[in-house]
Order: structure tokens, then sequence, then C-alpha cells
């Protein structure tokens, strides 16, 4: 079982955004409104991206590939995933050759936990008229999760034909190096239906562990049958993450995510401070989740602790975990963009960790300031 370097300098690029779009899920083939706006199309503006990325010293970026899919899979009538649409491996090649090019990596996150929740948007063929109407998903995509039929075509139809192409063997193994980890799901805590505590209410149809753990070892037996990538999963809440240290899922890393709040200290247990051994995991662990710019930038309903950016990744390497991953470099959401300064500080003091295109004395400017 590979195992990551030890301490894995990345950061969370979840989909991209041109300053107005912001491309949630639809990054990675063409969508459920009929048109295209994957990566492939808007290459030049990625390439900016990775290149200030890795002016930063980041050497992986986090990247959400299906999220609640709307993009990229075809569907049946009845949900059912019938595989990739034609636009799914220009984006995704497009991707990690951008990657490639920067001395970058990309942790593919599969499935976001929204493919779970009521109300998803799809669009289906009125069959009299032949006209396209949107519908509203009651139950998300939960069935194809559930159900073992719908399992099996969603791996050998979606999941197998993306691990094969950038395997050992596969038709552009040139960019498995390209490739760093495989995820399958965002955050599961709000969709099991044991973890009542985190269940999210927007979830009818919740999953059982041992049915998403089963999901889980495939996946990791797949990818390391036929690829060097890695496996890994992770937990939302700290109190979960000990359910991801079993040999039987085949992980080679965990992530816990954190995003403390002062006003909720009971929401989740802050992990700063804590000694990555002591969480009792017999894997690496990466901080896979935590405010890029807390102090700063936090929602309006949220009390961050005054943790800065630069304190999160010093404390993360003198505490033995294996990486810290800020929220995020595309800043499309309240606990974003990342802040330069700490960034290059870091990378002056650890050059032997950041990307071998890190420009610490470098003059940068945040993506919202680039947009």
């Amino acid at each position: 079982m590979p195992s990551p370097p030890h301490f894995v300098h990345g950061c969370n690029y979840p989909w991209s955004t041109d300053g107005k779009t912001v491309f949630y899920g639809l990054d990675f083939g063409g969508n459920v409104w009929g048109s295209h706006l994957g990566v492939s199309t808007r290459r030049a503006a990625v390439e900016r991206d990775f290149a200030a990325m890795a002016q930063l010293g980041f050497t992986v970026a986090r990247w959400f590939v299906f999220c609640d899919g709307r993009s990229g899979i075809v569907f049946d009538d009845g949900g059912v995933p019938v595989g990739l649409d034609s636009h799914f491996f220009s984006d995704l090649d497009t991707a990690l050759e951008v990657a490639r090019g920067v001395d970058m990596a990309l942790c593919l996150v599969l499935l976001d936990h929204r493919w779970m929740f009521r109300g998803l948007t799809d669009v289906m063929t009125d069959a009299t008229s032949g006209t396209l109407l949107q519908a509203s998903l009651p139950e998300g995509r939960a069935r194809v999760l559930l159900n073992p039929s719908s399992q099996d075509r969603l791996f050998d139809r979606v999941l197998a034909p993306i691990v094969l192409r950038y395997g050992s063997e596969g038709v552009r193994a040139d960019l498995a190096p390209a490739v760093f980890a495989y995820e399958l799901i965002n955050e599961p805590d709000f969709i099991i239906e044991e973890w009542e505590q985190d269940l999210s209410r927007s979830v009818p149809l919740p999953i059982r562990f041992a049915t998403l753990g089963s999901l889980v070892t495939r996946l990791s037996e797949l990818v390391h049958r036929h690829s060097s990538a890695m496996t890994t999963m992770a937990a939302a809440r700290l109190r979960n993450l000990w359910a991801w240290d079993d040999d039987a899922l085949g992980l080679d890393f965990l992530q816990v995510h954190s995003y403390p709040d002062q006003l909720h200290p009971l929401s989740d247990e802050d992990i700063f401070g804590r000694e990555a051994r002591s969480l009792g995991c017999s894997r690496p662990v990466i901080l896979g989740e935590f405010p890029g710019n807390g102090p700063v930038r936090h929602p309006p309903w949220a009390s961050p602790p005054e943790w800065t950016l630069g304190d999160y990744l010093d404390f993360a390497v003198r505490a033995g975990f294996a990486g810290a991953w800020p929220w995020s470099f595309s800043g499309t959401d309240d606990y974003g963009p990342l802040p330069g300064a700490p960034l290059q500080a870091f990378a002056r003091a650890r050059r032997q960790i950041v990307n071998v295109r890190s420009d610490s004395d470098g003059d940068w400017t945040g993506q919202s300031e680039r947009s």
C-alpha cells in the first residue's frame, strides 16, 4: 500500500471560477442543462490558476469531479448511470495536463455528499414533444449508491474507465503521475444513516456505513490494481475519523476537516493543537480542509478562532500531520480566497517540501483581486 510523502503541501481547488460564474460540478463534462462549460473550454484561465498555485508552493490540488451529478455522467430514464459523456475525458485530460505542466498533481474527489440531497436539478425529455423539461429529484441520486445493480453500473461505466485511462496500461498513462489520489465522496458524515448527530435533513435516503464502506473498498481495490495513485476519505467531523482507519477499506491516508466555531463549540472538536499521533490512526492524516483566512473571511453565522493560515501550516508540520490543505484557492465562498504572505513565508522556511516553481518573494494577489 503506497503512502504519501512526509508532508504534502496542497490546497483545495474544489471547482473553478471566472470571477462571475462558480463552476460547481461543471468543470468536467457536459451538464444537465445541455451545455458544456468544462475546463477544456477555459484552459487558459485554469492554467493561470495552476501557475499561481505552483508559485505559492502547492504540489497538490484537491478538485471535485462529479459533485451532485450535474455534469459528466449520462443517466438513463431511471437515473442509473449509462456512462461518461462525450466531453468528460477532454476536460479531465486538460486538468491533468495543466497540473502536470506546473509540477502538481490532483486529488480527485469523485462525488460530493450533495449527490444524496433532495431536490437536485435534472432535465428530462418529454416523450410527446421531445422538449427538455427541468425536474427536481426528490431523493437526489441516492439510489445509485443504494442499489447493487446501480452500484455496478457506476463502477463499470463511470469510475473504472477513469482509473483505467490513467493507469499503468491506460491510453493516458503519461498522465498517471498527475493523479495523486482518488476520494470516493466528500464529507460522507452528512449522509450516513448511523451518524444521526451529523446526518443532514436534506438527505431523505441515507446510506448505511457498511454499504458505503463496501464501495470505498471496491474503489481502493480498483485503484491499487490498475494505478499508482492512492485512495483517501475525509471526515467532516473529527469524532468520525476513526471509522475510516479500517484495513478492510484499503485507504492509504485519511483526511480530517476542521471548521471550529466559537459560537457553536460542541459542533465539532477543534483539532488545532492536537498531535497527529494522538488521533490514534494507523494511517497518515492530512488536515484536508480548514479556513484559509478564518479571522478575516468566514460566514456571518460563524466565529472561527484566531488561527491564521500561517498558524495552521506551522502547526500541521510540527504536530506530525501529512499535510494541511486550506479551503480554498478558488475563493468562491465565505472562507476564501487564500492570502499570499503566509504561503510565501512557509515556502521560504520549508523549500524542501514546496513546489520547485515556488516564488517566495513574488508579487502575489489573491483570487478575488485577479478576477
